[in-house]
């Protein structure tokens, strides 16, 4: 996911950012309050039965509390036990709270004596050395720490590795007994530097600097309030409202407490469900005082007529409305906290082109002809190739071949017979089979953007997630016609023994919060993290984060993703940003779907859109998911948009990190220098739909090379991710020459920069041969695709670096003789990732050559013994 995309469904650039802030505010904090002054005044939160959190405006100490609140319960006065400070105590500033302040924020900000991952945390405020240059000096404690840079008290501005903003956690490891640590960052050079690992830039100081001391009272930021009398789930909808000694009232909003058994509603009914006699309608709003449907007869407009719901256990909804209500449109009509809330149905399996209405289908009436089961069992997710791509970019343009009504389109990926007007060279659905690809990752699908009609978008903004985009359909105004069309893709792509993968987006919706907001509006602040004053934390990038520590949270996602499991059979999920998630969470989905399908593919990115990383790398470890292996993209494609090469553009790269990519990032035997368990941990990439696609890179990183290097270096990277331990991902397009014109973050360029330019394909037929070649090669020779972290230290071994010319690496796999299955008893891997033609000497005997500069394959095409004369970026294969 690329962060910096916008994501609004209308054109900000035309729009003053002070009042869009300001209208964002006024509609995001309802049900706060605004005072005569026109300031917001945020709701308190309800976080267990007997605890009220109260944000203050101005920090008080303790002892001035005792006396300030008084609660009412349904206008009577409830008394309260105590009050107290929460959170970490804020002392008066000893630093300036300038506007543009900088933080480091992190792990490091705890053992320093504040709270951890706040971007306004003085404890770590860095002091302006001269324009631009900041410095940071303290005593830390040894062990392992991370962090990121924030300027302006907020997240909304953020710096991580590399300096890149919204990046992923910078991290520092302190040897044991602690140590006196400057940390420096230099806007205009935008580096992050540090005295422990950059001894030679920063010197390491001796002496901590004088800090003013710092007020000895404590002062809090947020009173919790200790009922004396805890509340039941019975008055859970009671009016409850905190007011202050100077008359202010707030509402209290339940928010943590709905985590509480009493609340949490196992059933998988939650939704309409449809039958030709009747229709059931359930919804989760545990703080509604009322609940009413409403049922329209089109997608638009009309006057509804309303059913009222029945309250049940849990906080549930009910209704049992007679008849066919096929096609029969609807939402529901909330009231709570004295408002009343017109929402979809979060549950709901089909909406109205513009998703602000639900409606009821027949979903037997949805399948295709042939509705094909998934394609068979797959033993290990190491047999998985997975090809990436965008729904609309592979057909839009004319060069697809596709039929005109089709480009674009669910019905264009599942067209079969598509060729390059005028050649032979197959495009579409029949190049992914030619190609040898297992599985296909589709950029999102479910529902997204309201305006996507007619805006061009990458999909990252989903809104209602349990069905498909309508602007990919052939039918966009026909909610049946659309998922027809969606599961009819899926169909042509299992009969052509491809698996699906949908890349889905649950750590964030779209719009935030407000009355666009279904989530919000079913039971607002619930469904995202907020912080004690009532702000949505924006960890995500795009305005805010799924809460998903949250049962009901947790089980919403866990249902939706077995929805499209077995309804759509769909074969696996790629995870955006799945860094923002618990680990608890990412286990409980993966055992559920588990359960219901052995072999699907899980796996994400582990970091997340600006916010504190909860599943990063290692935290995969034996939870039957894989997360993408940045640390292999730096290895062979240097930086992410810069013109640093990796191994594979002549860089120079450490030995350790190739080797360990090359091994799947597994440990090295007897330590703990890895981050998975197994090479069915991670993804091995070296591009995808964000940062330069690898064409443009090879471009920036070797200027004015010819055309034959920068297929070479192409070639070297291919072969690096198809023959390393682990899952090789491949970015759509980059076999046949794909390029965005150097453009970094496409995701509102449209189709002249996005959309697969099949006109050039011919010219680079050599090079997808030379992808096809090492995707059977990988097929047929299980060596290259081992699941498990002893086979890999069984059957790999390196040679040393002493015997190989610079800039090269090779290693040994040794196999099991099996004639039937073309197979080999040692293997010979050589990587040169140098510049300039070097000798090697071989080992001894005769070597069967599988794969060179040119030619790749599964069966050997020439024979080779003693002396090599390695080719620049070249990779070789020989077997024995």
């Amino acid at each position: 996911m690329q962060v910096t995309r916008s994501i609004f469904s209308f054109n900000l650039n035309n729009l003053n950012p002070v009042l869009f802030v300001v209208f964002f505010l006024f509609v995001s904090l309802i049900p706060s309050r605004v005072n005569a002054q026109g300031v917001v005044t945020p709701p308190a939160f309800l976080d267990s039965w007997s605890e009220i959190k109260v944000w203050l405006e101005s920090p008080l100490p303790q002892e001035r509390m005792a006396d300030k609140f008084s609660v009412r319960i349904d206008g009577r006065i409830t008394p309260i036990a105590s009050v107290t400070g929460s959170g970490e105590p804020e002392r008066d500033r000893v630093l300036p709270q300038t506007p543009g302040r900088i933080i480091l924020a992190g792990t490091i900000q705890s053992a320093l004596g504040g709270k951890d991952w706040d971007p306004d945390g003085e404890v770590t405020q860095m002091k302006e050395e001269k324009r631009g240059v900041f410095t940071l000096t303290v005593l830390l404690p040894g062990g392992r720490y991370e962090y990121k840079i924030t300027r302006g008290g907020s997240w909304d501005e953020n710096y991580g590795q590399d300096f890149v903003r919204n990046g992923k956690n910078l991290a520092l490891t302190v040897p044991v007994g602690g140590k006196i640590v400057k940390f420096w960052m230099d806007f205009e050079r935008r580096q992050v530097l540090n005295s422990l690992e950059n001894p030679e830039e920063v010197i390491a100081p001796t002496t901590l600097p004088p800090r003013p001391a710092a007020p000895k009272i404590n002062k809090y930021r947020v009173a919790s309030l200790t009922l004396a009398v805890p509340l039941t789930p019975e008055q859970i909808t009671s009016s409850v409202i905190v007011m202050d000694n100077q008359g202010k009232t707030r509402t209290v909003v339940a928010r943590e407490v709905l985590s509480q058994s009493a609340f949490y509603y196992p059933g998988a009914d939650l939704g309409s469900r449809w039958s030709k006699g009747q229709t059931s309608f359930k919804v989760w709003s545990p703080v509604s005082t009322s609940a009413r449907l409403l049922l329209f007869t089109t997608a638009t407009g009309g006057k509804p007529r309303e059913v009222p719901m029945r309250r049940q256990s849990a906080g549930v909804w009910s209704a049992l409305v007679p008849g066919d209500l096929n096609g029969v449109y609807y939402q529901y009509a909330f009231e709570s906290y004295g408002k009343r809330r017109i929402a979809a149905d979060i549950n709901c399996y089909s909406a109205s082109p513009d998703s602000r209405r639900s409606r009821v289908i027949d979903l037997k009436s949805t399948n295709p002809p042939g509705w094909s089961p998934p394609v068979g069992n797959r033993p290990y997710v190491t047999d998985a190739i997975i090809y990436e791509l965008h729904v609309r970019d592979f057909t839009i343009r004319p060069s697809s071949g596709v039929p005109a009504d089709k480009r674009g389109k669910y019905a264009g990926l599942a067209f079969r017979g598509a060729r390059v007007p005028g050649t032979n060279f197959r495009t579409g659905l029949d190049y992914l089979t030619g190609l040898g690809v297992t599985d296909i990752h589709l950029l999102p699908v479910q529902n997204f953007l309201t305006s996507s009609a007619t805006e061009y978008t990458w999909g990252y903004a989903t809104n209602l997630f349990n069905m498909p985009e309508e602007s990919y359909s052939m039918t966009p105004n026909d909610p049946t016609g659309v998922i027809r069309e969606f599961k009819g893709m899926v169909n042509g792509f299992h009969e052509a023994g491809l698996r699906v993968v949908l890349d889905v987006v649950y750590n964030h919706t779209w719009p935030p919060s407000g009355e666009g907001s279904a989530f919000w509006q079913t039971v607002p602040y619930y469904y995202f993290r907020t912080n004690d004053r009532g702000d949505l934390l924006n960890e995500s990038g795009v305005g805010n984060a799924l809460n998903d520590d949250r049962p009901m949270v947790r089980k919403f996602v866990r249902d939706s993703l077995l929805y499209w499991l077995t309804e759509y059979k769909v074969d696996g999920f790629r995870f955006d940003l799945m860094g923002m998630f618990q680990r608890e969470s990412v286990l409980d989905w993966a055992k559920a779907l588990r359960a219901q399908r052995p072999d699907v593919l899980l796996y994400g990115e582990p970091w997340t859109g600006g916010g504190p990383i909860r599943f990063g790398k290692g935290d995969q470890r034996g939870a039957g998911v894989a997360v993408f292996n940045d640390y292999f993209r730096t290895a062979f494609r240097g930086d992410a948009d810069g013109s640093l090469p990796g191994f594979a553009m002549g860089g120079k790269v450490d030995e350790n990190a190739l080797q360990k990519a090359i091994t799947g990032w597994i440990d090295s035997p007897g330590k703990k220098d890895g981050f998975t368990d197994s090479p069915q941990e991670t993804i091995n990439y070296v591009s995808a739909h964000d940062n330069l696609t690898l064409w443009d890179k090879v471009v920036k990183s070797l200027p004015g090379a010819s055309l034959q290097i920068r297929g070479s270096a192409v070639r070297l990277a291919a072969a690096a991710t198809l023959l390393s331990q682990g899952i090789p991902f491949i970015e759509g397009g980059t076999p046949i020459g794909r390029t965005k014109g150097g453009n970094p973050n496409s995701y509102n360029a449209g189709d002249i920069v996005n959309g697969y330019d099949w006109a050039i394909a011919p010219q680079f037929a050599a090079i997808r041969d030379y992808y096809q070649g090492l995707i059977r090669l990988r097929k047929a020779h299980p060596v290259f695709r081992l699941s498990s972290a002893e086979e890999v230290r069984r059957t790999l071994r390196f040679l040393p670096a002493r015997s190989l010319p610079k800039n090269t690496i090779a290693f040994t796999l040794t196999g099991v003789a099996d004639r039937s299955r073309k197979t080999y008893r040692e293997y010979l891997v050589i990587l040169h990732g140098g510049n300039e033609w070097q000798a090697l000497s071989l080992p001894a005997g005769t070597w069967s050559v599988l794969a060179d500069s040119m030619i790749a394959d599964a069966t050997p095409h020439d024979t080779v013994t003693n002396l090599l004369r390695l080719q620049p970026l070249t990779a070789y294969v020989f077997a024995r």
